[in-house]
């Protein structure tokens, strides 16, 4: 038993080190041109591909919802409420540092707390409240920090972006129920790929641009396989050590971007900017741990949900 759960723990951690370069590599494809429908069009191509051969080796079934009626709420819900939170942060990113991108989107946990409350009528606990309150305090020393560096564009996108992928996160724990999370995983890359090869209409769905730079192919494909990657291993984790463990690993994740940004991108985050980033990363921590009671409550519900999908 000891065995397995050290297992999943490092499933979980290797997921969150291989989907935190997502960001960065998007960030380095920008260089070449792309805009982000059309980059996040060659993500979502790439990484549907690959989970439809992975999935066929492990079990062909898992390529198949239950029925009709689930393959089209399921196209239908993915085609909206990951399309838009992806776009969203992905133009983000192109206006701001990696680092202060992923640390704004791991504010989602708030918004989707509340949005439990409103449309599940979760319960809001003490524990929330503190949470709640580390990651606003985290998130004013993060952007105070940097207030006149960087896009007031960009910040207000992504904090658009976290307030609808907490939308998505809370809407979906209703409407999956029943479904392994591996379709639902599936479903979530190939929607947004057909949504966006229609946006970009009249475009090859893999543009030769890719194919005449081999540092280009190797961002694309590498955005596409982490995405793809990053997602099916925290799916194996959350079966190991559950949602909530697994959830604290993936909020390490903002940590590894921006270890990856530093080095590959040179950015470089302030002191003051990087103790609001690890403040919004306890903030998550601390509203993932486990309730003291058995009395209801909001917990992170992306931590069940990251089997779905991010719009990294």
């Amino acid at each position: 038993m000891r065995t397995t759960r050290k297992g999943g723990i490092l499933v979980a951690l290797a997921s969150a080190v291989i989907y935190s370069s997502v960001s960065v590599l998007a960030k380095f494809t920008y260089r070449y041109g792309l805009t982000p429908a059309q980059l996040l069009k060659e993500r979502y191509v790439v990484a549907g591909v690959f989970l439809t051969i992975l999935l066929a080796v492990v079990d062909w079934h898992l390529l198949l919802p239950r029925n009709w009626r689930e393959a089209g709420t399921l196209l239908g819900f993915s085609a909206v409420f990951v399309t838009g939170p992806t776009l969203l942060y992905f133009i983000a990113v192109k206006m701001l540092p990696v680092s202060t991108a992923m640390f704004l989107f791991h504010c989602y946990p708030a918004f989707a707390g509340i949005f439990a409350w409103l449309i599940l009528h979760e319960h809001m606990t003490r524990t929330y409240a503190v949470s709640v309150g580390i990651i606003a305090i985290g998130l004013l020393l993060l952007l105070g920090a940097s207030f006149h560096k960087i896009s007031v564009a960009g910040v207000l996108t992504m904090l658009a972006c976290a307030v609808t992928y907490a939308l998505y996160t809370v809407l979906s724990q209703h409407l999956s129920q029943g479904t392994d999370p591996r379709t639902l995983g599936l479903y979530n890359q190939i929607a947004p790929a057909i949504v966006l090869c229609m946006i970009t209409r009249g475009e090859p769905v893999l543009y030769p641009a890719i194919l005449e730079s081999r540092t280009f192919m190797l961002a694309v494909f590498g955005l596409g396989l982490s995405a793809a990657g990053g997602m099916f291993l925290f799916v194996q984790g959350i079966a190991t050590i559950g949602a909530q463990r697994a959830a604290i690993i993936d909020s390490l994740e903002p940590l590894f971007s921006a270890f990856y940004a530093s080095i590959l991108l040179q950015e470089r985050m302030t002191p003051m900017a990087l103790t609001g980033g690890l403040l919004i990363v306890a903030g998550v921590i601390i509203d993932n741990l486990p309730p003291r009671t058995t009395r209801p409550r909001f917990v992170n519900i992306a931590a069940s949900l990251r089997d779905t999908d991010r719009p990294e």
